[in-house]
């Protein structure tokens, strides 16, 4: 099960809450495989796609304010999550959601986001509080 745990915890609230949501969303996929409603699956990966994208600027915007020297290396990471993607999705859209599929992408959303997380956005996330005085 792919699940949000406190460990995670970024220490900066809008980066932690769409954290959050990304594994709700990344839940929900491997949810609709379980309970057999492989037709939710595109939608949630269309949501996946756009909020991925969205929650990246975040927190490109925020190490851009504070020149986090960490920037560009968290930036390439980010392309090549983007770059990943998409070619899951080209698979899903030119075969439709398998079950196989479906765990295959599940589980290297889940296993990108923790290792993601508990990596760079972690060392984000320190350099941002120490900046604010947390």
């Amino acid at each position: 099960m792919i699940q949000w745990t406190e460990d995670l915890a970024v220490g900066i609230d809008e980066i932690d809450a769409q954290h959050r949501e990304l594994y709700e969303a990344v839940s929900a996929l491997h949810g609709a495989m379980r309970t057999h409603h492989l037709e939710k699956v595109g939608s949630i990966l269309v949501f996946l796609q756009r909020y991925a994208v969205d929650h990246f600027a975040t927190e490109e915007r925020q190490m851009e304010a504070a020149y986090y020297p960490g920037l560009r290396n968290h930036r390439s990471a980010h392309r090549s999550f983007v770059k990943d993607f998409v070619r899951h999705k080209a698979r899903f859209d030119a075969h439709g959601a398998t079950p196989s599929l479906v765990v295959e992408l599940s589980g290297w959303l889940g296993e990108w986001l923790r290792d993601h997380i508990r990596g760079v956005d972690q060392e984000m996330g320190h350099y941002l509080r120490a900046l604010r005085g947390h």
